[in-house]
């Protein structure tokens, strides 16, 4: 029953049956205007042929009324019959009161009834279809044409009439043409139709056998198709996003065991430290410092539990910052300070570059203070001993205030580089440099900066510089 209902709704059965539905309302309209066209066609051209009989043997029959009034009546029946011969028409000539004068029957007992010849000899021309008052069989088409004597008088009617079975057969013969038609397209349409659906469902059915295997795991598994336009554009689309979940998962691996890391060694660190205290192995001399490497790992799981809060937020939608005026320069300035531990450490040479004193934007202060806490603290971490960190701000032009952190050291590949705001993902997989390290960060920072509406980017040169830039809006006082 399902193999069944999936047949009924394959791509073969609707194009064939739409393709099979316009063809046959094609040839119904075409069939049915053909035939009542060529129907009156040929009624019209028998219409004209009998007229002409009629009119011809009309002036032929005048002729002799004035010529020779005493022409033989055997010699006009030989005229009737030859002419009934060589046209395949019935003929019936009748006097003014109705009375068969001849026909081209050698039974002077045919007549007509009344009411077919009264209009005629009232002067009328008429025309019927069918047994003309049953004296056929079969239908007929016949012309009645009065005999004029003079302007008013009429002196007969002359009948003409000619079997239909011409026209019910070349109407025949047309309804076979076209039955043969239907059934020639069909067939050419069954055949063009399975090839064109084969090489449509080819590549949907690689597609999806492609997605329940990366359904099932098989997060390398790509999709091979040599059709043109969409289906190609949909086969590379296709491999794009499986590439972006092997991506993703590799990265959310990586994420685990790397949160995983970074919850276990400050844990393992708190209840060593913590048991020592309490036990006594730590004498109470040296349990102060003890006490402030815990509150240093205790920060730094509160740091951790941070970044995830806000991923949930960030990705829940939920993120609004909270837009004031502050000057971007003191927060930098404040930063460095809160930083310049780190900084003297590793003997780093800071240079800062403002292009004027106060700089003020609008923006959430406590985001931008993340933002900002976030690129100088990678900076700080990926800049070699005795290496230098250069932060700059200013107008860049377009109505927007720059800020750049730009430091020394191994920089990011450029295969990194695209990748490098998004979440989970670490450049230093070997965890060398940046071990405490979530790939959380940059993430943040580029959806903070985005949900104020504007731009972060990255630049670098392996082996020389790492730049981080991102605008922000200036305070409405000194737009201009």
């Amino acid at each position: 029953m399902a193999k069944c209902l999936m047949f009924k709704k394959s791509i073969f059965t609707q194009l064939f049956s739409s393709t099979v539905l316009v063809v046959l309302c094609c040839f119904v309209v075409m069939g049915t205007l053909m035939y009542g066209l060529l129907g009156n066609y040929l009624a019209e051209r028998q219409d004209d042929e009998l007229t002409y009989i009629a009119e011809q043997l009309a002036d032929f029959t005048l002729y002799l009324a004035k010529q020779n009034v005493n022409y033989p009546k055997d010699s006009y029946q030989m005229n009737i019959d030859a002419l009934s011969r060589s046209t395949d028409t019935f003929i019936v000539v009748l006097d003014a009161d109705g009375t068969t004068i001849t026909t081209t029957t050698i039974d002077g007992s045919v007549s007509l009834r009344p009411e077919i010849y009264a209009e005629v000899l009232e002067g009328k021309r008429v025309r019927y279809v069918g047994t003309l008052g049953g004296l056929f069989s079969t239908t007929t088409y016949s012309v009645g044409i009065p005999l004029r004597i003079g302007q008013d008088g009429i002196g007969g009617a002359i009948f003409v009439s000619k079997p239909a079975p011409e026209v019910h057969q070349l109407r025949a013969d047309i309804i076979r043409i076209f039955l043969f038609s239907v059934c020639l397209v069909l067939v050419v349409a069954l055949i063009v139709i399975y090839v064109v659906s084969k090489r449509i469902t080819s590549p949907i059915k690689a597609l999806s056998r492609a997605a329940r295997d990366i359904a099932t795991g098989q997060f390398d598994r790509r999709v091979e198709s040599d059709a043109g336009g969409e289906l190609a554009e949909l086969g590379e689309t296709f491999n794009k996003m499986a590439a972006s979940i092997e991506q993703l998962e590799t990265m959310r691996s990586s994420f685990v065991a790397n949160v995983s890391h970074d919850l276990r060694t400050p844990m393992t660190t708190i209840t060593g430290f913590v048991q020592g205290i309490l036990d006594g192995t730590i004498p109470p001399e040296q349990q102060n410092r003890y006490l402030s490497i815990v509150l240093d790992e205790t920060k730094r799981l509160s740091r951790l539990v941070t970044d995830l809060l806000d991923i949930s937020k960030i990705e829940q939608g939920s993120y609004k910052p909270e837009m004031r005026e502050f000057d971007i320069n003191e927060m930098i300035r404040l930063t460095v300070i809160k930083l310049e531990k780190r900084i003297t450490e590793k003997n780093i040479h800071l240079s800062i570059g403002f292009q004027s004193d106060n700089n003020r934007v609008l923006a959430d202060k406590d985001s931008i203070q993340r933002v900002l806490t976030n690129l100088m603290d990678n900076a700080i971490k990926f800049t070699d001993e005795n290496g230098f960190i250069d932060i700059t701000t200013g107008p860049d032009g377009k109505g927007k205030v720059f800020v750049t952190v730009q430091n020394s050291g191994i920089g990011i590949e450029k295969k990194d580089l695209a990748h490098i705001f998004d979440r989970f993902y670490k450049t230093d997989k070997s965890r060398g440099l940046d071990k405490n390290g979530t790939g959380l960060g940059l993430y943040i920072a580029k959806s903070i900066i985005q949900g104020h509406g504007e731009n972060i980017w990255a630049e670098s040169k392996p082996g020389e510089f790492t730049r981080m830039s991102f605008t922000l809006a200036p305070a409405p006082e000194v737009r201009k």
